[in-house]
């Protein structure tokens, strides 16, 4: 059986997409619940990209790996400015580690599927 890391991305993304719910029960009992409705729009979406991921889909790959690069380089060169010298290496270590969904995305772009029809 071929390893397949995305759908071990995904596994997690579904694993770790529930510790948004504490987030919106704060929320939701100190403003009305007008402002529930982007956290739940979150979790759904934290839901469908890690059931796109387990499924190999095109588009779950780049919405989980694209966000994952951009914040970790972005989190790279800022930690240049804001963070003194001998530690603003382990911060560029650590946002160098999310670009690393993208590289396994690159990788293994010809397996993935756009998606059948529902899904």
């Amino acid at each position: 059986m071929k390893r397949n890391p995305l759908a071990a991305f995904g596994v997690l993304t579904l694993l770790v997409s529930p510790l948004t719910l504490p987030i919106q029960f704060i929320r939701s009992s100190t403003r009305s619940p007008m402002f529930l409705a982007p956290s739940r729009v979150l979790l759904l979406a934290l839901v469908l990209i890690g059931f796109g991921l387990i499924f190999r889909r095109k588009w779950a790959a780049l919405y989980f790996s694209l966000p994952l690069c951009a914040y970790g380089i972005a989190e790279a060169f800022n930690s240049i400015e804001h963070v003194t010298f001998p530690m603003n290496l382990l911060v560029m270590l650590h946002g160098i580690s999310f670009t690393l969904p993208l590289v396994i995305t690159i990788r293994v772009w010809k397996d993935l599927t756009w998606g059948t029809r529902f899904f």
